[in-house]
């Protein structure tokens, strides 16, 4: 430890601004010292005395400064003189050696307290410069912890308070209509409410982008400053002194920092802005990284909106140009009055036109049906079924879609009623049949399940093609996705997401499972309890 800290620990240094009280101290040290020492003056020589009192320069020059450390040599001068060397009681001195030794005490003293005091200047600016860094470095590791603006604005005024001492702290940003509101603040149980007058010293603050404060004897924290917009007026106060800092970046003012109550005690003063500049240039940074990284997200998710509109343009205009094209042609060579069409052939255009249809509106409706999932409006419409009629009645519809491939059934036999949406069941099982007769070689088996399982009813299609690659499972009900070397198969690649949406919707799962070269089985359940629950 050194010897300014040993001082430093039993004699604190007095803050810059009370001069007086440093001075008073000096004052105060050599008088004690002088009357300490003259009860024992007769067991004493000048080379003691010069000592203590050299000794007490050097004290007074780390703990007060230069000043209090020269007034003390001269009056511990004064005080040797009039004191301890004879005759007493008189300035005059009758020894040469005592002459000298006077002098030198006082040129020792002189020059010594003030490389002390320089040393101990430097010294404090030093060790600010240090608690400064661990201020900053501090607040930047709990920033780069926060996640969302709010969570960095929280600690941002917790560091304020904990780290740099303050008794308070809010942070003060425009609302929707430019009134500066408060946004963070800490402790939790700090008032919201902005009266007037720091309204005003805040918003002048922001204007200016220059530090602005109130103190309870009336005058500025910080001096008025010629500035564009003119002079910020004193404000006489009652209350905590309180100082505001622009957060500020290069561009743009973002808002305030509000800090009340320095630690100590007493005015904020030069070096307490400097430290607080530090701390409301890295709230900036963090709010501006904070914004950047929203305005990212927004570009993402723009970019991706985009990215599926294509792809629905790209997929749509193929799947409703097919049949508008295949209806355009039926209705126009009908409509030729030079063609006398038979009544085999007309009854052939008009089944065309008849299947197209069908499939133009199946398009549409699953494009509905995606909207409705994305917004949120898709609701159920339960009711209580069999779930082998609902089996038997979609194997049935399927058997022209199927005609090409070998379509069963394989329900368990005393399953209980179920309650869900009929027509949106009906549509995933009709969906994932499609599927499978689109990806399959013609004359394979297509097999619809049902069976119990625990809280649920499972429901599953199954077919023995050529399966699907592992790394294409977690993606088969993504929007518009195609599995690698499936671009000649005609689709838009939202029939797995239809069906996804519409499971989902009644409280159950989806997944797929397949191997290469064994085939794909997709299951889907449907909740007992919800319907149980929901009928009850």
């Amino acid at each position: 430890m050194t010897i300014r800290r040993i001082l430093a620990s039993r004699w604190p240094s007095l803050p810059a601004g009370s001069a007086a009280r440093r001075y008073g101290l000096a004052v105060a040290a050599v008088a004690v010292a002088t009357g300490a020492m003259l009860t024992a003056r007769d067991a004493l020589d000048v080379l003691n005395v010069l000592l203590v009192f050299l000794l007490l320069s050097f004290a007074l020059a780390l703990v007060a400064g230069s000043g209090p450390a020269g007034l003390a040599a001269v009056l511990s001068f004064l005080a040797l003189n009039f004191f301890f060397i004879p005759p007493y009681h008189t300035l005059m001195v009758t020894g040469t050696g005592h002459l000298l030794a006077l002098l030198a005490y006082l040129g020792v003293a002189i020059v010594t307290g003030q490389l002390v005091a320089r040393v101990r200047a430097r010294t404090e600016v030093a060790e600010r410069e240090q608690r400064r860094t661990a201020l900053l470095y501090e607040l930047n590791a709990a920033l780069v912890a926060g996640v969302t603006l709010d969570s960095i604005l929280g600690r941002i005024v917790e560091r304020v308070v904990r780290v740099y001492g303050a008794n308070r702290c809010r942070i003060l940003l425009p609302d929707d209509g430019g009134r500066l509101a408060v946004r963070a603040r800490f402790p939790p149980s700090l008032d919201e409410a902005i009266d007037r007058q720091n309204l005003a010293m805040a918003t002048w603050a922001m204007g200016h982008r220059t530090p602005a404060g109130q103190s309870t004897a009336g005058r500025r924290v910080f001096p008025p400053q010629k500035v564009a917009g003119g002079r910020m007026p004193p404000v006489r106060r009652a209350g905590p002194n309180v100082v505001y800092l622009p957060i500020a970046t290069a561009e743009r003012t973002i808002g305030v920092l509000e800090v009340g109550d320095k630690p100590g005690g007493g005015r904020f003063g030069d070096e307490d802005a400097r430290v607080l500049t530090s701390f409301a240039d890295q709230a900036a940074l963090a709010l501006e990284r904070a914004r950047l990284t929203e305005e990212a997200g927004r570009v993402a998710a723009l970019s991706q909106s985009d990215e599926l509109k294509t792809a629905l343009l790209a997929a749509v205009s193929h799947e409703l140009r097919t049949p508008l094209a295949a209806i355009k042609a039926s209705v126009t060579s009908l409509l030729d009055p030079s063609v006398p069409w038979d009544e085999a052939a007309r009854s052939e255009f008009l089944h065309a036109i008849d299947e197209e249809t069908d499939r133009l509106t199946l398009v549409v409706g699953n494009l509905l049906d995606l909207s409705r999932i994305e917004g949120g409006a898709l609701r159920p419409d339960k009711a209580w079924y069999d779930v082998a009629e609902l089996v038997a009645d979609v194997a049935g519809r399927a058997h022209g879609l199927a005609e090409r491939h070998r379509l069963a059934t394989d329900v368990a036999p005393d399953l209980p009623l179920a309650c869900f949406d009929y027509v949106a069941t009906a549509q995933v099982l009709m969906n994932l049949i499609e599927n499978a007769v689109k990806y399959t070689p013609a004359g394979t088996a297509i097999t619809l399940a049902a069976r119990r399982v625990a809280g649920a009813i499972e429901l599953a299609v199954r077919d023995d093609g050529p399966g699907i690659p592992a790394r294409e499972l977690p993606r088969v009900f993504d929007k518009f996705y195609r599995a690698d070397g499936t671009d000649r198969v005609a689709g838009t690649g939202i029939g797995l997401t239809i069906s996804k949406g519409l499971v989902e919707a009644h409280g159950g799962r989806i997944w797929a499972e397949s191997r290469a070269g064994a085939g794909t089985v997709v299951r889907f359940t449907l909740p007992v309890e919800g319907g149980d629950e929901e009928s009850a």
